[in-house]
């Protein structure tokens, strides 16, 4: 339809449809009234044409869960290159401060940690690994002395 060359057509509607096209079209990517109402056009023909309406939508809505599904795993691909990034900021932290460790130390720390996320499933929080390093609560207690 893009290709052929656009007839200019009279159409009767309500000012409240107008008013809710002109608040609707920007916000979906259309770049006029009149490309939201094409498009539109070609959804409900789309709609008619089918035999069975449910086919129809049923495909519809895939290509709409298929694109809301891409965008977030872009959202999460981005949030776990960030999570990467700041977790080999730490190891080079924690490397540096640990030149002359022995293997077994670090083996022992890796233990530690892989049950502290588990039993917190991953909810970790640095003011009590803080305290935990500079002798205060144990890793698995809260404030209140309770176990997680």
């Amino acid at each position: 339809m893009s290709q052929e060359k656009k007839e200019r057509v009279g159409i009767l509607m309500s000012p409240s449809q107008v008013a809710e096209i002109d608040a609707l079209y920007p916000l979906h990517g259309h770049a006029s009234r009149s490309d939201f109402v094409c498009k539109a056009v070609e959804f409900y023909t789309g709609f008619l044409q089918q035999n069975s309406s449910e086919l129809y939508m049923n495909k519809t809505t895939l290509a709409f869960l298929e694109e809301q599904l891409g965008k977030l795993e872009n959202r999460i691909c981005r949030q776990l290159f960030r999570i990467c990034v700041e977790q080999e900021m730490a190891c080079h932290m924690f490397a540096s401060q640990c030149l002359g460790e022995p293997n077994e130390t670090l083996e022992e720390l890796r233990k530690t940690c892989v049950r502290a996320v588990r039993r917190t499933t991953g909810s970790i929080r640095y003011d009590r690994i803080y305290a935990y390093q500079r002798g205060g609560l144990e890793p698995e207690e809260d404030e209140d002395g309770e176990e997680n």
